[in-house]
């Protein structure tokens, strides 16, 4: 009687070796999101410098921060959801992802009361141009995220020949 005998140790260790690599996929991937927030956060940041934005104390900067999808499909900076005193006084108080809003896309003007009847608005602009900072930073953002995807690649492959 002949007999064929694979040994598949060798086999059974690759399948183990190649199950950690894809264990470690999503840690890699998520540390690859956060790493490209910083570096966009830091870009919107610096675009929000450039844009004429008359903003002292630097708050509006400030709320900018990256967030990473649930499902590390993406990361986005956007404006955090705080609460702002606005308003002489602090009377009310805004989101400051609604204030962000407002600056990035413009907004209308408050038109007059009506009540004075001889009235004539002198106001010729019913708009208030956006500073569009988002808008700006998004091409260097592409950059940016290609860039890192690349290097991400670069490194998974380096760990997978090290396997």
């Amino acid at each position: 009687m002949q007999e064929f005998t694979v040994d598949t140790r060798g086999w059974t260790a690759f399948w183990d070796r190649w199950q950690e690599t894809i264990d470690q996929f999503p840690g890699l991937k998520e540390a690859m999101l956060e790493k490209l927030g910083g570096q966009v956060q830091g870009e919107v940041r610096q675009t929000v410098d450039h844009s004429g934005l008359h903003d002292s104390r630097g708050r509006v900067k400030l709320w900018q921060n990256p967030h990473v999808g649930s499902g590390l499909g993406y990361v986005a900076v956007r404006a955090d959801s705080v609460e702002v005193a606005a308003g002489y006084g602090d009377r009310q108080v805004l989101n400051a992802g609604a204030l962000t809003n407002f600056l990035s896309s413009g907004h209308k003007v408050r038109g007059p009361s009506g009540r004075s009847k001889r009235y004539q608005p002198r106001a010729r602009m019913t708009r208030v141009r956006g500073l569009d900072f988002y808008g700006k930073a998004k091409a260097e953002a592409e950059k940016i995220a290609v860039q890192e995807a690349e290097d991400f690649l670069r490194r998974l492959t380096v760990t997978e020949l090290k396997l």
